[in-house]
């Protein structure tokens, strides 16, 4: 694929996420892709990936992502979003604790990298700023 057909899935990756289009999502990445976040073990697997997303909507169920940039370069984009969602569901944290729900708006800056091959995901890494996200829930 080119640098842009592989812009364009990203694009696609998130109006299906958006649109909570899980079929469309999940066809987006390969069966053995591997998606990192800092702080969690590595999901492993199209179905784990899924379920992230799906499992993050339980605590901020009007989740939507934007693209606000992105390049590439052969197999690999990198991109920036914003992600806004309000919080209306507990909210684990690494310790083990719970944040109650907070009904606060929220908006995080994340920076990501994505190697596509053959028309699919097969590696995702994924940076944000857990430290702005905490403060905003207060």
């Amino acid at each position: 694929m080119s640098v842009k057909q592989n812009l364009l899935l990203i694009d696609k990756m998130w109006a299906s996420y958006n649109g909570r289009d899980w079929s469309s999502f999940g066809d987006i990445h390969a069966e053995s892709a591997l998606m990192n976040e800092p702080g969690l073990k590595p999901y492993r697997g199209r179905d784990a990936i899924l379920r992230s997303y799906q499992g993050m909507l339980t605590v901020f169920p009007d989740a939507q992502m934007k693209v606000v940039r992105a390049f590439g370069q052969d197999d690999m984009v990198c991109f920036e979003m914003v992600a806004s969602a309000t919080h209306k569901g507990p909210l684990a944290t690494p310790d083990g604790k719970t944040i109650a729900p907070t009904n606060k708006r929220i908006q995080v800056e994340i920076m990501a990298t994505a190697k596509i091959l053959n028309d699919k995901i097969v590696e995702f890494h994924e940076s944000y700023d857990r430290l702005g996200l905490l403060a905003q829930l207060g």
